[in-house]
Order: structure tokens, then C-alpha cells, then sequence
């Protein structure tokens, strides 16, 4: 996970995102059926999350996603937390195979956001390069609250599975290639930002 830093958030959901919330809640309240929309905001929401992101994922950064199947990931599940279905700080870009945590979120051990302030990659993880791949493991530097929440990241978001250790190891050797030949390419045109700092 890239550290991401918090633009302003879209006019639709300054001027809406309390009275859209309130009424998804009345909504599953009377309905357990009823389906989530965006209200047409969708758009103007998703391209403020690409320039936020550089057209990668929030979680696993891949990238590009806006050509490959992005979605609009909601951190805190909005079937939990109806009220924070169009809150701004609550919204992520999202590849998806992140998107799959669906409703899973454990309010006891808080999965790590990337663009809380005091966030930093290596504050929380470390890497763990294998022959078979690159591994995100907890940082056991830390204290076991955060190697908890490091953990409960990497579990919730898949963050080893999806032949991702593979696919991270594989753009480590094209950075090292690339650099070697001395080809200079910005960093926001490589996936797994993190593993290239």
C-alpha cells in the first residue's frame, strides 16, 4: 500500500453525502433488498480518486486501472456503516480483486488506510523476497497492535494471494532492467510503488 494523500473531496458529495446516507439507510431499513446506487456522482467521485491515486489501486497499488476494471472501494463496508457510504474520507480506488473484502471489516482491529497521516509502508510492513515471490509481512518492529492491523491489511485486501508476490517480483526485475539500461521512467508507471522506494 502506497501512501495517498486525501484531496478535496467532489462538490456532489460535500453538498450531499449526509442526506444520500440517511436515505440508504431508511432505504435497507424498509428494504433489505434495495440496491446501492451513486446518484450519477459516480464519475466525478471515481476521477478525483484516480488523480489521488495515480490510476492505481489504494491496496495493492496495481496499475492502470481506469482501463482495466477500476471500482470505488467504501473502507468502512456500507451494508455496516450506511452513514458512510458517501463520505468522502471513507472512499478509495480499488482494483477488483481488492473490492472482494465486501462486508468484512473487524472494528476491533482496524485494517490500515493509505492516507491516514501517520501511514507509511515500512512503518507497517516489511518485504519478503522469495524465489517464488515478494511477500507483505507485518513489520516486527512494531508493537503487536500494529503487526495486528498490518495482518488483518494483508488478510482482508489478499494482499499475497492472486499470484500478486509473483507479479511484484516480476516488476522488481523490470525496474532493476530498466534502470541498469539506464531507462528513466516515472515511478507512477510501475505497479507496487513500494517495493521500487
Amino acid at each position: 500500500m502506497m501512501k495517498s494523500e486525501r484531496i478535496e473531496s467532489p462538490n456532489c458529495l460535500i453538498e450531499n453525502y449526509k442526506k444520500w446516507g440517511k436515505q440508504l439507510k431508511t432505504n435497507w431499513e424498509n428494504n433489505p433488498n434495495y440496491s446501492f446506487h451513486w446518484h450519477s456522482s459516480y464519475e466525478e467521485i471515481a476521477e478525483k480518486l484516480y488523480i489521488m491515486t495515480a490510476n492505481h489501486c489504494s491496496f495493492c497499488d496495481i496499475q492502470p486501472l481506469k482501463q482495466s476494471g477500476a471500482t470505488i472501494e467504501h473502507f468502512k463496508p456500507k451494508r455496516k456503516f450506511p452513514l458512510l457510504a458517501y463520505t468522502w474520507i471513507n472512499l478509495f480506488y480499488c482494483c477488483p480483486n481488492c473490492q472482494k473484502k465486501l462486508d468484512e471489516f473487524n472494528d476491533n482491529c482496524k485494517p490500515l488506510k493509505p492516507d491516514q497521516v501517520i501511514y507509511s509502508f515500512q512503518h507497517y510492513f516489511r518485504l519478503d523476497e522469495t524465489l517464488e515471490g515478494i511477500f507483505i509481512r507485518p513489520n516486527l518492529e512494531r508493537t503487536i497492535e500494529e503487526q495486528q492491523r498490518a495482518e488483518e491489511t494483508i488478510r482482508l485486501y489478499g494482499l499475497n494471494k492472486f499470484a500478486r508476490p509473483e507479479a511484484r517480483k516480476a516488476v522488481l526485475d523490470d525496474f532493476r532492467e530498466d534502470k541498469r539500461l539506464g531507462k528513466t521512467k516515472d515511478i507512477n508507471q510501475y505497479s507496487y510503488r513500494f517495493i521500487l522506494q
